[in-house]
């Protein structure tokens, strides 16, 4: 662990991990932090003849890390209140993690010959939910109920289904969307599990591009980024952006605009729901320091808080997310090569100079 002053803002960073291997936090729409905030978790790329691949922790104040899973696991998501994670094992069969002792116990087993598409999701009620690719082609969401082996499908389809987040409050709704590797006609949809019925979340219309997606911490709301390539001005400051964070209600009904920035991609919401933050990333050929923002939700006011390299890969993107105490910001910074390294920063020292 090392720590030193962002060049540009100001602030202390601490950096945990160095290449030549991707260290990257775990995605923005789990939990990252353990239920304590003593512990943050992240993957780290095994390299060709290496067997240190896997999910670790670490202690963010020591920069103690542990290894958990091994490189034969995919999946590993935290749940929302109790302190443990969900991972797979040979990609169907699903183990809870106890995070206070790292233990495992299976919970069950999903589909034969499938995969999934993303990382495990939970609601409060112990379900398990995902989406994923069936042994036929077909895609699926898919959810495991507390007691029982096998995991039920729920919906399928010929879409690509990915980003699949079960409510955390509600195990009847999961979020999921048409994966295109771009933009898509209707991204975002809604699945109601006990109906197996399913319809757009957010309804696009064809000039809007909407994009990576999540869950508040108690599920009443979601945020999301509309981004238009061609820009459009923002009404309060009359400047021009690419990038909009909307926050839409639990059942997409109502939506509002939260921020408007330019080149804003992964949005997430502290617990408290009083805070944003978002990666700045160069886009749709426009180039930029790339880096994270923090934004006020009551006054919108955003601030570019930490400066990064400019990602290799999409699995080297920021991905910032607040740890349960919305006081600190864990995000993957790319090195000089563009490969993400883990970081910290304390917003303590940010909210000072607000």
């Amino acid at each position: 662990m090392v720590e030193y002053r962002d060049p540009v803002t100001g602030y202390t960073v601490r950096r945990y991990t160095e290449g030549p291997a991707r260290n990257a936090k775990l995605y923005f729409t789990t939990e990252n932090f353990s239920t304590d905030d003593k512990y943050f978790y992240f993957n780290h790329q095994q390299l060709e003849g290496q067997n240190d691949g896997g999910t670790y922790r670490c202690e963010w104040a020591a920069g103690e890390i542990t290894r958990v899973t091994d490189s034969t696991y995919r999946g590993f998501a935290l749940d929302r209140e109790k302190n443990v994670a969900y991972v797979c094992k040979n990609e169907t069969e699903v183990y809870e993690v106890n995070l206070d002792d790292n233990s495992m116990k299976k919970l069950g087993n999903l589909p034969k010959g499938g995969n999934v598409t993303g990382h495990l999701t939970s609601a409060n009620t112990g379900r398990v939910a995902c989406s994923y690719h069936l042994a036929n082609k077909l895609y699926a969401l898919v959810v495991l109920d507390p007691g029982k082996e096998e995991a039920e499908v729920v919906y399928q389809s010929d879409y690509c289904l990915g980003h699949a987040q079960i409510c955390p409050t509600d195990e009847n709704l999961i979020f999921y969307i048409h994966e295109t590797g771009g933009d898509a006609f209707q991204r975002t949809w809604m699945c109601d599990v006990k109906e197996h019925y399913v319809r757009p979340y957010y309804v696009e219309h064809p000039s809007e591009w909407i994009t990576h997606e999540v869950w508040s911490a108690d599920g009443s709301e979601m945020a999301l980024m509309k981004l238009d390539p061609a820009g459009f001005v923002d009404g309060d400051k009359g400047e021009t952006h690419t990038g909009n964070i909307i926050i839409g209600d639990k059942d997409g009904r109502h939506f509002d605009v939260a921020a408007s920035e330019t080149q804003l991609l992964h949005p997430c919401i502290s617990r408290d729901g009083q805070w944003l933050c978002a990666d700045r990333i160069s886009y749709l050929g426009t180039s930029i320091q790339e880096g994270v923002v923090l934004i006020e939700r009551a006054t919108r006011k955003a601030k570019l808080i930490a400066t990064t390299g400019s990602c290799k890969t999409g699995g080297d993107h920021q991905h910032p997310s607040f740890n349960r105490a919305g006081d600190m910001i864990l995000f993957s910074a790319p090195d000089e090569n563009g490969i993400a390294q883990v970081c910290t920063i304390d917003l303590n020292q940010v909210r000072e100079a607000w």
